[in-house]
């Protein structure tokens, strides 16, 4: 039976903060006696780098290594190592300036726990347990993680002779530290001036920067991870200006950013915002730099707290879709609200309606509004049938137009028996348009009695030779009369 060795340690999840201390125990099976030299416990933590480059007629190698942790414990000393069960316990301590661990396509920081039996002869045999290790990095220690950060672009599309308007564009955050598991709040402002071009939509994500740093021979690599991204796709029309405001939240496993920049293995964070152009034009790109810590900042943590569950703002035509399909209903203070608003009005409306009138409102019309204004636009927006109206009560007005019967009498021997009937006011008026004279009601359709005494007042008037009536008539095929009282002016 080979041997075999179990790490049991305080931890179901090997993670541990910088500074901190690993409990635990080992158990080491063996089947038969052996000859060691010694068996010892180490805690390693190194960096290591190494990548290749090929040239056109060579390969060049690059290479680093850069130890931060090495401990040892020794667990026995003597020649012959006994058959059986071995239990050893351990305490561990982290030192607090180890990096955090992270994993790159060029190089790695990484930290195990680790069992060895020396052998005197042969391949020593080694157990190992990897462990994650967390540097912690407290934002409220450093003053400019609590500054807001910026950056502004401004990008032409095309070039001369047909240059459009530019594309202004900024990224602004309210601080520069955030955690995991954190929101990153951002806004975005747009002033699109091309005539030509639509701002598409936005793409926000959280880009993750390696630095790899080999020593023989010295050369720095790079290399660039995407961590998150989303996607807004609310178009900035052309000749418009838009305000983006939103969030994006922080991965749980991101490691914390490096501070220390003669590590081999340097990691940082940027929160990058690309503006879609269309497919023939480059995307424009804002990038600020932001710093993953383990302790978010006072005033962030606390407008966290204060916030509800993340929920994404609809956008205005989402929001009338919503609102189309599901209406909301009115809460109980908005319906108290609205009865108080129209208690209120009705009280206005009778103190209104219970004011005596005002000066402006008993003025009389003018002689063109009374004549040809007022009138003509009330009777052109009435129906073509018989129906009664009210009319102002002045002596200039347009009566309607109507049909009278003849009842048995010619057409042409009576004035007044006629389809319309136009009455253009009084001949002596003064400068506000008010007749002088005071005239009775000729301005209806007339019924067979009304027509004789009106005939005999004509004649009479015509007699005394006091006024005189022009009067205008227009003979049509006759129709049924309906009765119709006469209006009182």
């Amino acid at each position: 039976m080979p041997t075999t060795c179990v790490f049991q340690l305080d931890r179901l999840n090997p993670v541990y903060n910088s500074g901190e201390y690993i409990s635990g125990r080992i158990l080491l099976r063996t089947d038969k006696v052996k000859r060691v030299n010694a068996v010892y416990v180490t805690l390693e933590g190194e960096a290591k780098v190494q990548w290749s480059m090929s040239g056109k007629s060579e390969t060049s190698n690059y290479s680093g290594h850069q130890q931060y942790l090495h401990t040892r414990t020794n667990v026995f000393d003597n020649s012959l190592f006994r058959a059986g069960v071995h239990v050893y316990v351990l305490t561990l301590r982290i030192p607090p300036d180890c990096p955090s661990t992270c994993k790159g396509p060029y190089g790695y920081i990484a930290y195990n726990i680790s069992l060895t039996i020396d052998k005197p002869w042969g391949f020593d045999e080694i157990f190992r347990k990897p462990i994650n290790v967390v540097q912690t990095l407290d934002l409220n220690y450093n003053s400019e993680f609590v500054l807001p950060v910026k950056d502004e672009n401004i990008k032409y599309l095309c070039h001369w002779p047909c240059i459009s308007g530019p594309i202004s564009s900024s990224l602004a955050l309210p601080a520069s530290g955030f955690t995991p598991l954190q929101d990153v709040p951002f806004v975005v402002e747009i002033d699109n001036q091309s005539p030509h071009y639509d701002i598409i939509g936005l793409e926000v994500s959280i880009k993750q920067h390696f630095v790899f740093l080999s020593r023989k021979p010295v050369k720095r690599n790079f290399y660039t991870k995407t961590l998150c991204k989303e996607l807004v796709t609310d178009r900035t029309l052309r000749l418009s200006k838009r305000v983006y405001e939103s969030s994006i939240t922080v991965p749980m496993d991101t490691p914390r950013s490096t501070l220390n920049p003669n590590y081999i293995v340097f990691l940082h964070y940027t929160l990058q915002v690309k503006l879609k152009t269309g497919c023939f034009h480059y995307d424009t790109d804002l990038s600020v730099p932001i710093v993953i810590g383990t302790t978010p900042l006072q005033h962030l943590r606390a407008a966290i707290r204060s916030q509800q569950p993340a929920r994404r703002t609809p956008t205005p035509e989402r929001q009338r879709l919503i609102e189309r399909v599901q209406p909301r209903p009115a809460t109980v203070t908005e319906e108290a609200a609205e009865e108080t608003e129209t208690a209120v009005e009705e009280m206005h409306q009778l103190l209104e309606d219970d004011e005596p009138p005002s000066y402006d409102s008993c003025l009389p019309p003018s002689f063109s509004f009374a004549t040809l204004g007022g009138s003509q636009v009330t009777l052109e927006s009435q129906p073509s049938g018989q129906q009664r109206i009210h009319l102002p009560k002045f002596p200039g007005f347009s009566t309607l137009i109507g049909t009278a019967p003849a009842h048995g009498l010619g057409l042409e021997d009576s004035g007044l028996d006629m389809h319309q009937y136009r009455s253009y006011g009084s001949l002596d008026t003064d400068q506000t348009g008010r007749s002088l004279d005071t005239f009775g009601s000729l301005c209806g359709p007339l019924s067979e009695q009304s027509q004789a005494e009106a005939e005999e007042e004509a004649e009479a008037e015509a007699g005394e030779q006091l006024r005189v009536l022009d009067v205008a008539a227009q003979v049509h095929e006759s129709a049924p009369l309906q009765a119709q009282d006469e209006h009182q002016f």
